[in-house]
């Protein structure tokens, strides 16, 4: 009886839950988060640290964060950090032995505005071995979105890329259904881009206090 009462309870949080935007899924910050953040370089990580621009294909990211009603969240701190071309990153404890891009920074920090939009202009990131005999990383980009009332990391994936189906953590949310709330959308270049660049989009769900006592209140209805 008790298993008919508790799934009968999830059923209906499940569906309370449907009436509002599902979160954006969190992942460990992983070993690569930089130790020392390079300088700030704004929203373009194409132009390196010396001015000489970095390698690969450039690729351009924007996004909104945004609450469980759709509302823009002014005022977020994201910050963005990724592999160069080569599956490197400019940190000092990355073993992995391929070359690495001298002029790539590899970091990102951004404030959205009133519309909670940010974007930012870098380079697609490679795919590296893991310590996992067999297993490589697909070209992905990390996040760590921080507000007055929440902090969130994950990580975002680009469609079509063949490693997608072999990695882990991605299988994981694809499992559990949420792997859209982690895969960017290729969207059409803007006047001015390059010709041969990738174009993303790529939304952050995030609770907030009157988000959450939106939800209570519907519960309490029902």
């Amino acid at each position: 009886m008790s298993e008919n009462i508790d799934a009968a309870r999830q059923q209906k949080k499940m569906a309370e839950e449907a009436k509002f935007l599902a979160r954006t899924p969190s992942e460990e910050i992983g070993p690569m988060y930089p130790v020392a953040k390079p300088e700030d370089r704004g929203e373009d990580l194409v132009a390196g640290a010396d001015g000489v621009a970095v390698d690969g294909q450039i690729l351009y990211i924007r996004g909104r964060v945004i609450d469980l009603t759709g509302a823009a969240i002014e005022g977020a701190e994201v910050e963005v950090w990724h592999a160069d071309p080569h599956g490197r990153y400019p940190h000092p404890c990355d073993m992995n032995p391929a070359v690495i891009d001298p002029n790539f920074t590899g970091w990102a920090n951004m404030i959205t505005g009133s519309d909670g939009g940010f974007r930012l202009r870098s380079t697609k990131p490679g795919p590296y071995p893991t310590s996992t005999p067999g297993w490589w990383r697909p070209p992905h980009i990390h996040f760590q979105v921080t507000t007055a009332h929440d902090r969130l990391v994950t990580q975002m994936y680009i469609p079509g890329e063949a490693l997608n189906e072999k990695d882990e953590l991605l299988m994981r949310h694809v499992r559990l259904n949420q792997d859209d709330r982690v895969t960017a959308r290729v969207i059409a270049l803007d006047e001015g881009m390059e010709d041969d660049a990738l174009s993303i989009e790529f939304n952050i769900v995030l609770p907030t206090p009157h988000t959450i006592a939106a939800q209570r209140k519907d519960r309490a209805k029902s």
